[in-house]
């Protein structure tokens, strides 16, 4: 929980010293599809598992086509174990902080518009908890350090307001577990997420800008 109100202060503080015409935040909600690739081996046998995945964003736009978008997930990870038996699946909690540079399609920011996207970035992410009853709870990693891509697309509502939707994949570049024979384990997922944006300023459809003011 301190994780991830720290995050959560980063966050803001970013947000308070930008303009603010250029910003847009909101709540995101969503569900994760991982596992841990190399877990598996011939005592294990795992395959992916769903989680949820949910908390809020920023996006800063520099210029028409291009921002700066960063989140602050609350996100379980893991994996399934399906032998040995009975199947039970192993939880990884985290505060997930993706920082991402994301490239828009399409000139138009009014109501209406729709606007593909595309966005790569770094991230770290802070363990929370864990759940597992094959595995030492205690081994596993603190830290994790990796990188989010993917595609999506925002929706144009009256007053600068957008629906996002993304389909990330999150590849973590870190070892998530110390026991030595297990040394190639790191996380790997799918997430779809769905979001709202409120923009900071209002939208002149004529200058296709913002201004400071709402409306």
């Amino acid at each position: 929980m301190r994780s991830f109100f720290i995050a959560l202060g980063l966050l803001w503080a970013g947000v308070a010293s930008a303009q603010k015409e250029n910003i847009s935040i909101g709540p995101m909600v969503g569900a994760a599809y991982s596992t841990l690739p190399n877990l598996g081996s011939n005592a294990l046998t795992t395959k992916y598992k769903v989680g949820p995945t949910a908390g809020v964003f920023v996006n800063y736009s520099i210029k028409e086509h291009f921002a700066l978008s960063a989140n602050v997930l609350y996100t379980r990870w893991g994996t399934k174990i399906e032998t040995p038996t009975p199947a039970a699946n192993l939880n990884l909690d985290y505060i997930h902080v993706p920082i991402l540079a994301t490239y828009f399609f399409g000139n138009d920011m009014g109501p209406g518009a729709v606007r593909p996207k595309l966005f790569l970035g770094p991230s770290v992410s802070f363990l929370t908890g864990t759940s597992s009853n094959v595995l030492n709870n205690q081994a596993f990693r603190n830290v994790d350090i990796g990188a989010t891509a993917g595609a999506g697309v925002n929706i144009g509502f009256a007053r600068q307001q957008w629906l996002n939707i993304d389909l990330r994949y999150n590849l973590g570049f870190s070892k998530v577990y110390t026991d030595p024979t297990l040394s190639k384990v790191h996380n790997q997922s799918f997430s779809l997420l769905v979001g709202y944006s409120f923009a900071l300023g209002s939208y002149n459809k004529k200058s296709n800008s913002f201004s400071g003011k709402r409306r």
